[in-house]
């Protein structure tokens, strides 16, 4: 891999982490290094989303084994 083709991937990663960031949270990466609170929201919001999505795997593996 070139330097220019590892650095249009890195461009295009970061791109991806922002737009992932703003669309999920509403804050764009730079608001979330910056501000403790926006950390702290954001965080409370993955997990939140984690234990929802546990909860839903362990539902599913449940019906899995009947």
């Amino acid at each position: 891999m070139t330097d220019e083709t590892k650095s249009n991937k890195e461009q295009e990663t970061t791109e991806n982490l922002e737009k992932s960031m703003h669309k999920a949270h509403g804050v764009t990466q730079e608001e979330y290094k910056r501000s403790l609170d926006k950390k702290i929201e954001v965080e409370k919001e993955r997990e939140k989303d984690y234990k929802k999505n546990k909860e839903i795997q362990t539902e599913v593996d449940n019906h899995m084994k009947k």
